[in-house]
């Protein structure tokens, strides 16, 4: 299957034929307030219940998860970091006495999450499997039969994580359902109580047991609130009186583009384009959020997207799990970092059909290095291991383009491309391409690498690369192996670059 898929990526690779800009684009320049965005910007969010999944345990580590998370690392200098989290997390419950790491009890057999789960010390072993990785550990706000057992499952997080315990997360989407997870009147101000009861207890506990610095928690952790009706001015929670002691260190809010609701859903082949693959939409669903953290931003704390993924709800096969999710994640993760979004925490689940892999065997489906993965590669190596990246938005003409600039500090250095007009893998016919044109001035007779993301069409679940190299779980169990043209140059002539992005791909310019 791969070898093919690679012939259709080099036929697409050689097509001359396409739309072209009539004159160069000028590129913005960088403004003084422009934000630096972090190495970490690419980050990670797994179920709760699925955790062991992804990472194994001491004695069968998950070696395909670790070295998916270890080639970031190698891309941008730093490790990842990981939240263990979810709608789970609130029906988590610690048991001290429990000899398996994990037990999922589930309503149906074919339900994507457990209603229940009971886990207990070896639980904590999957966090030694996965390397130096950093991690925001998940508490259960909804534990109310005892404060006890919600400080024991603390203490021994801390104990166990140790210093790769980054922080942690009480609750998890406390804004959502009012009736469902919690009483129908459960008001804002109800939350703000309960939070700061719990939070404190946790907080004793971990310092009188853990003998060290209290990490702090990423909060509030609120659903979007653009998708939920609880009329909760989620803006206005610290002003209600939460947090007074000034636990939060990160503020973690969640963001998704839409939900999967089946009964209402389009064909995903067309929702595909209109919904994921779509620059305005993209920019619009993320509104609320840069005006969010513009709103927050006098409280001192890095604004996170602590979830997040492309449609709620475990996402939609044919929509979310193809590669046209990649090019929505990339064109998603640039205009967000560009607008002070310091980190995305893309949410990971066994079966999920978002998932950016498939850590084991389930449901039939064997272990698999899936689209959006290539996605999130391709932005952290725009960012590559520089400590003063700034993304500049370069505005393009429809609604299935984009381009960024990315400066090393006041210093032009590279430029991504995303072309989302639809090209389905079983179109007939060459592949459309688009020739896009920029000032380069003081650049005259040099060169510039590109790097592609590309596969057989925005329809397609594998065959994909970014840089002709693959993490394909048969070939390297998500280990970098190089299958295709690694790089390319392209020739600036009179301060003029030239470079073409076949329908349904993207390239990251490195200018040398």
């Amino acid at each position: 299957m791969l070898s093919s898929n690679l012939k259709l990526l080099g036929s697409a690779l050689l097509i001359g034929q396409g739309l072209c800009d009539s004159k160069p684009r000028s590129i913005p320049a960088l403004k003084q307030d422009t934000p630096v965005v972090p190495n970490d910007l690419q980050a990670f969010s797994i179920e709760f219940s699925f955790f062991t999944d992804y990472a194994g345990n001491k004695s069968h580590p998950n070696e395909f998860s670790r070295n998916l998370l270890a080639n970031f690392k190698s891309i941008t200098g730093v490790q990842p970091i990981v939240r263990v989290g979810g709608t789970s997390q609130d029906h988590s419950y610690y048991d001290p006495d429990q000899e398996e790491n994990i037990k999922l009890i589930f309503a149906n057999p074919d339900d994507d999450q457990p209603e229940t789960v009971y886990y207990g010390p070896t639980f904590f072993e999957s966090y030694a499997t996965l390397g130096p990785i950093r991690f925001f550990h998940g508490l259960n706000m909804n534990q109310n039969s005892s404060i006890q057992r919600l400080q024991e499952a603390a203490v021994e997080a801390c104990t166990m994580i140790g210093p790769q315990l980054e922080l942690f997360e009480l609750g998890n989407e406390w804004n959502f359902a009012p009736g469902t997870y919690r009483a129908a009147n459960y008001s804002m101000l109800d939350y703000v109580h309960e939070w700061n009861k719990k939070s404190a207890a946790v907080k004793d506990a971990v310092q009188k047991s853990c003998r060290g610095c209290f990490p702090g928690f990423m909060a509030p952790s609120f659903a979007p609130p653009e998708l939920v009706e609880t009329g909760w001015a989620v803006e206005d929670v610290f002003k209600l009186g939460y947090d007074p002691h000034n636990l939060t260190r990160e503020l973690s809010f969640h963001n998704y583009m839409g939900v999967n609701e089946p009964a209402t859903n389009p064909p995903a082949s067309w929702d595909l384009q209109r919904r994921l693959m779509n620059h305005t939409n993209i920019q619009q669903n993320l509104e609320a959020q840069i005006q969010r953290a513009k709103t927050l931003e006098y409280l001192g704390h890095p604004y996170t997207i602590g979830e997040l993924n492309s449609i709620a709800k475990q996402g939609i096969t044919g929509e979310t799990d193809v590669f046209g999710d990649a090019l929505w994640l990339v064109d998603f993760s640039f205009w967000a970092a560009a607008h002070n979004i310091k980190r995305l925490h893309f949410h990971q689940g066994l079966n999920y059909r978002y998932a950016s892999w498939q850590p084991i065997t389930g449901k039939g489906q064997p272990p698999t290095t899936r689209p959006p993965y290539y996605g999130q590669v391709m932005v952290a190596s725009a960012l590559g291991h520089s400590n003063n990246s700034r993304i500049v938005n370069i505005p393009l003409d429809t609604d299935t383009e984009s381009a960024y600039a990315i400066y090393n500090g006041d210093r032009l250095s590279k430029l991504a491309i995303v072309n989302m007009q639809a090209f389905n893998q079983t179109s007939t016919g060459a592949r459309p391409s688009k020739e896009y044109k920029f000032s380069a001035p003081g650049r005259n007779r040099t060169t510039a690498k590109v790097e592609r993301l590309i596969a057989p069409g925005s329809d397609a679940t594998d065959g994909v690369t970014f840089g002709g190299v693959s993490y394909d779980h048969d070939l390297g169990k998500g280990r970098p192996v190089v299958v295709g043209r690694r790089e390319e140059a392209v020739f600036i002539k009179n301060g003029v670059l030239s470079v073409g992005v076949p329908d349904s791909s993207a390239v990251v310019v490195s200018l040398t």
